[in-house]
């Protein structure tokens, strides 16, 4: 068994996740979860979704990554807009300059990857 946690920009993609890839890949012994970025607190309340800043993502996938550190069966990817990244995701500028939008996605999510201290890929779930 697999446990593929997303982390996901919006309630959009966190209602995909459960309603559509959740019951599909559940025939491959995969079973996803969901939850969009905390983007502020107030007290015993927590906001989430839509990435302003970097900081916000890297922050919560750093904490969730944390709690299931011991756990070998737990997977984590992530779903953002590519239109709507903050300026200050890793070499956000310098994928502007790539020429195809696929050159540009391969260049954030290496830099991502790289940020994020691992070398996770889109590959390693797609080969499940």
């Amino acid at each position: 068994m697999i446990r593929l946690h997303v982390i996901a920009e919006g309630q959009t993609e966190v209602r995909f996740v459960k309603d559509l890839l959740n019951p599909h890949l559940a025939a491959f012994n995969v079973f996803a979860d969901a939850r969009s970025v905390m983007t502020s607190r107030d007290g015993s309340r927590f906001f989430r979704g839509g990435l302003k800043h970097y900081a916000k993502p890297r922050k919560d996938i750093t904490l969730w990554i944390r709690q299931e550190q011991k756990q070998p069966d737990a997977w984590f990817t992530t779903m953002f807009d590519l239109y709507a990244l903050p300026s200050d995701f890793p070499e956000y500028h310098e994928a502007k300059q790539e020429p195809t939008p696929y050159a540009r996605v391969a260049r954030l999510e290496k830099a991502f990857g790289l940020d994020m201290d691992c070398l996770c890929s889109v590959d390693t779930i797609t080969s499940l």
